[in-house]
């Protein structure tokens, strides 16, 4: 990519599990977004995380560079070797199952002009093609309000990378050891703490399916309670009380009917768990495994359940989630 005044090079990486069904519409709004931002010429890095089926097949047959891990290793490991596969100066991670906006990486460019500016933060949005009728879709879509609301009251937090497309410069990469947990907001930690801002930009847009049946709610429950404890020592800063109290009610009165099948939804997690009826261990309906040291589930207090289309009062990584 030329690095002229106009627009520095560039990387584009998708860490991939078993994602060969749905990585052909990301990597074509990938393509599409980057044409609209005059940025052609920018590396597009899948890394395959070992998985079983065609995933790095279809990599290739979209145009982007195939890595493929010689064992399972996890989304952070898979991150990790994209950013040491290229030498762009700005890097772009995006979850394999998402739609980017045509005008997303326009906008996370814009970020970028102030050289103080580490990381840039994007919007995710519920895919919009989807009829909405169950309580868990409407569910979903209350989430991502709820983010939307608490990143827009946030100034340099570590939180606002949470989501599932974000970018920062390599300078403000900083690999760790913790590689078997997806960690967008300990890569953001850590380049605050090495002095970088981090800023929320929600005209960038990323598009995800939602999570459809109960059973792949309850997942992402269990998942995101082990990540709030795998971390809890982490350098990441809790949110704000007075900017969730804020955020909380606004997302209410634009969504009455959608909060409402979320706290529904929520009673129900909450109730499984004080039961002792949720165990780290057990399979996942949309994910791959837990990480290995994966502590018990507690009852459920402060650190109630979100994901990466959720703000929550204790600090998690994602996924989008990842």
């Amino acid at each position: 990519m030329k690095t002229g005044n106009r627009i520095p090079d560039l990387a584009v990486i998708i860490p991939a599990y078993n994602e060969a069904s749905g990585l052909g519409g990301c990597l074509g709004s990938v393509r599409q977004a980057l044409e609209c931002a005059g940025a052609t010429e920018a590396e597009v890095i899948v890394v395959d995380d070992h998985s079983t089926d065609e995933t790095s097949d279809v990599a290739r047959a979209h145009g982007a560079l195939a890595i493929r891990q010689s064992r399972r290793l996890g989304t952070l490991a898979a991150c990790s070797l994209g950013v040491a596969s290229s030498s762009a100066s700005l890097l772009f991670f995006v979850d394999a199952d998402c739609r980017v906006d045509k005008g997303a990486f326009s906008a996370l460019l814009r970020g970028f002009a102030r050289p103080a500016v580490g990381v840039v933060a994007a919007r995710s949005e519920p895919d919009s093609r989807r009829t909405v009728k169950s309580l868990v879709e409407r569910s979903a879509i209350f989430s991502a309000v709820m983010l939307h609301e608490t990143k827009s009251r946030l100034v340099n937090h570590d939180f606002l990378p949470i989501g599932r497309l974000f970018g920062l410069r390599r300078g403000a990469w900083q690999a760790g050891d913790d590689q078997q947990w997806p960690c967008d907001r300990i890569c953001a930690s850590r380049a605050k703490h090495a002095g970088w801002e981090i800023i929320y930009m929600p005209e960038a847009i990323v598009c995800y399916q939602p999570v459809g049946t109960y059973d792949e709610l309850r997942s992402d429950y269990v998942r995101t309670v082990v990540g709030q404890a795998l971390i809890a020592d982490a350098w990441v800063e809790p949110l704000p009380r007075g900017v969730v109290c804020r955020a909380a009610p606004a997302s209410l009165r634009r969504q009455p009917l959608n909060a409402a099948a979320w706290l529904a939804l929520r009673a129900r997690l909450w109730s499984e768990r004080s039961r002792g009826l949720m165990l780290p261990g057990e399979g996942y309906a949309r994910w791959d495994k837990l990480p290995q040291g994966s502590p018990p589930l507690s009852c459920p207090g402060s650190g109630h359940h979100h994901t990466s289309e959720e703000p929550a009062g204790r600090p998690h990584n994602q996924a989008g989630r990842r």
